[in-house]
């Protein structure tokens, strides 16, 4: 296993391996498995806003196992969504039945990020660099892939003179608070979206 940043030809597949890692969230937010053209678009958004940012995972065989979008900015994501076009683009898709689900999901969705954006706002829990997503295959998990992702994206972090980052999980998925903790992060109060709580943690990067 080896990590890497990766390239715009892989969004496909590392959407995917999101679906996989994150189906019930997936079914949740749009109610049944949309088009793989949706997830696609996000990723390829959140790909295009800092390409430095986004690392995958590989086996022997070259196969993606794992991914990690790591933005040092991340108001340039959302930036890039107004200005390079990419929610009128994604307004087309959805109107034209291109991602396969209806109005409903668009709102929970909206809310979700809302809350998000509200947590986000709060002095005291701000910090723009993220752990935005990761995902290891199940296949592949056990195997020190998330804890390797995550010691890429905290070197790219420190090379980036970020201060601090965070991150948000949900409180039941003990497995990967556990590898958080071993790399440094910390609890620091939660948010909520309508499927449930997250904890929020954070990492102060050691500056040089």
């Amino acid at each position: 296993m080896h990590v890497t940043r990766t390239v715009e030809a892989n969004i496909k597949a590392i959407a995917a391996l999101f679906t996989v890692c994150f189906y019930d969230s997936v079914i949740h937010h749009c109610g049944k498995l949309p088009k793989p053209q949706a997830m696609e678009d996000v990723f390829t958004l959140v790909f295009r806003a800092e390409p430095a940012a986004a690392l995958v995972a590989k086996d022997e065989k070259g196969t993606i196992i794992g991914y990690c979008f790591a933005p040092t900015k991340l108001s340039t994501l959302w930036r890039l969504a107004i200005t390079g076009g990419h929610v009128f683009k994604w307004t087309w898709r959805w109107l034209s039945g291109q991602y396969g689900f209806g109005f409903h999901p668009v709102t929970v969705i909206m809310l979700n990020k809302v809350a998000f954006l509200r947590s986000s706002l709060t002095p005291a829990k701000a910090a723009d660099a993220r752990i935005l997503s990761i995902a290891v295959h199940p296949d592949a998990r056990g195997q020190g892939v998330a804890q390797a992702l995550l010691a890429e994206a905290l070197s790219y972090f420190q090379s980036s003179q970020v201060k601090r980052v965070r991150l948000e999980v949900r409180p039941d998925n003990l497995a990967a608070v556990r590898v958080y903790e071993k790399c440094g992060f910390y609890h620091e109060g939660k948010t909520t979206d309508s499927q449930g709580d997250w904890l929020i943690m954070y990492r102060e990067m050691e500056q040089r």
